[in-house]
């Protein structure tokens, strides 16, 4: 019922575009089932001859396959020599026969005609089951084939022929009846016809990319003309039509299906089978990650706990230390020389002289009335301050003051960062950093897709309103 009311709320410009791209999934479907098809055809073709022998029947004509001439002929004559046997009189043709099952043995196993049909594995299969049959090693058949072998194989008694082809080795049987041999076109590559099956797919795919590719342009989607078959590379690569490039269409049906799911005009990826394997697939995704975090998280406590951090800190900071005292020195003297900071200071200045002269003893004692005590010793303290800090300000913009400041600076770092002080200062480090990642493992291990809805941890609500973790 949804998907029809979603089918009639579609203008029919919608609904041709859902129906193009639920096409084009189809034909890509087929034409990647082609594919896998003929890739592994040659690897499945013996179960199609034992199963389904009209599908090789049909299929060998494209790919250009014909019975080997030699194997094919030794299976005539395995035939032939039969049915001369079932005749109630004895043939008179049984020693031509029998000559030609020895002369037929011999050019297959001097002449290997698995070879050109990459069978390799079948042929030395086929050379233990004549030696076997023959009373001889297989090893010695790679050698020679000598008179003796071929008279034991195939001998000129009528019984003991009978017998014989009457109790040949199946398997013997089924890998002469496989093998083949493949025709080679004028290029003197082999012949493959499968581009002919392929060429109407090929065709309707560069429509498809060509119509895209006008809609991007009018759409103005990119910057410039050619970037959509720059961005679309891997279609580009599934229109190649060598045979090479034919996997890059699986990208195609990839992209397509997306395009579907993302579309609010079809519920593709709202199905049943789609929810589970986003389920499991996010279930193997946090696994994976979840693995890797705890890997990086525990190299780093291990990095820690040697104190390879302290090293790498020593190692950076070493170097730039002169330039860190200058920077320090530029900053205390900018601070000073700022009118502001000078008028703060003033003022805090001020209120401490007026504490002191409600608390001071010192003070209390002079034989003055408050009136003029409290005015002038302000007025000294203005003066002491701004003399001092204009005195200082000076003493720090000449090359001899910096240059005493930096020194003190380099003092106060030496006393901070010494050796007792560093390792009190790792030892809290350590332990606050073995602490945190303590409990990131704990937070991480958790297998979050097994907890309830209502457990799952969610992110802060301005995250959720498009505020990002960064701001």
């Amino acid at each position: 019922m949804k998907i029809r009311e979603r089918w009639a709320a579609l203008s029919g410009k919608e609904r041709f575009r859902l129906a193009w791209d639920l096409l084009m999934v189809w034909v890509a479907l087929i034409n990647l089932w082609m594919i896998v098809f003929d890739l592994s055809y040659l690897m499945l073709r013996p179960y199609y001859l034992q199963y389904l022998p009209v599908v090789p029947s049909v299929y060998d004509k494209i790919k250009g396959i014909s019975p080997q001439p030699l194997t094919e002929e030794m299976l005539d004559e395995i035939r032939s020599t039969r049915r001369l046997l079932r005749e109630e009189l004895v043939s008179t043709e049984i020693p031509g026969r029998v000559k030609k099952l020895r002369e037929t043995t011999a050019r297959i196993i001097l002449e290997r005609p698995f070879d050109r049909s990459g069978l390799d594995e079948d042929f030395k299969v086929i050379l233990e089951r004549l030696a076997r049959m023959g009373g001889v090693r297989a090893s010695s058949l790679r050698l020679g084939v000598s008179e003796s072998f071929l008279s034991q194989l195939w001998p000129e008694d009528t019984r003991e022929l009978r017998y014989r082809l009457d109790h040949l080795d199946p398997a013997f049987l089924k890998l002469l009846r496989i093998n083949y041999e493949r025709e080679y076109g004028r290029g003197g590559r082999l012949v493959d016809h499968f581009w002919m099956l392929d060429l109407p797919f090929l065709m309707l795919f560069w429509v498809e990319f060509l119509i895209r590719w006008m809609r991007a342009i009018r759409r103005q989607a990119y910057a410039r003309w050619y970037f959509f078959p720059i961005f679309n590379w891997y279609d580009v690569l599934g229109l190649m039509p060598m045979a090479f490039f034919r996997p890059f269409r699986l990208l195609r049906l990839v992209s397509v299906y997306m395009r579907l799911r993302e579309s609010e005009l079809s519920g593709i990826g709202k199905d049943f089978i789609s929810q589970t394997v986003e389920y499991f697939s996010n279930i193997l995704t946090e696994e994976v990650s979840d693995r890797v975090a705890l890997r990086i998280l525990s190299e780093f406590e291990e990095e820690i706990l040697d104190g390879t951090h302290m090293r790498i800190a020593a190692a950076v900071l070493e170097p730039r230390r002169r330039r860190i005292n200058e920077v320090l020195a530029e900053r205390l003297a900018a601070v000073l020389g700022s009118a502001r900071v000078l008028e703060d200071f003033r003022h805090l200045a001020r209120l401490n002289l007026d504490q002191a002269i409600e608390e001071s003893r010192s003070l209390a004692s002079i034989p003055l009335p408050q009136a003029v005590l409290r005015p002038l010793i302000r007025g000294i303290g203005d003066v002491v301050l701004d003399t001092t800090v204009e005195t200082l300000t000076s003493t720090l913009k000449s090359p001899e003051g910096r240059e005493a400041l930096e020194d003190l600076f380099s003092a106060v770092e030496s006393d901070l960062l010494d050796e007792t002080a560093l390792e009190q200062i790792d030892e809290v480090v350590r332990e606050i950093s073995v602490e945190v990642i303590e409990k990131m493992k704990d937070v991480v291990a958790v297998k979050k897709w097994s907890l309830p809805e209502e457990e799952r941890p969610r992110p802060p609500a301005s995250w959720e309103e498009g505020e990002s973790p960064g701001g």
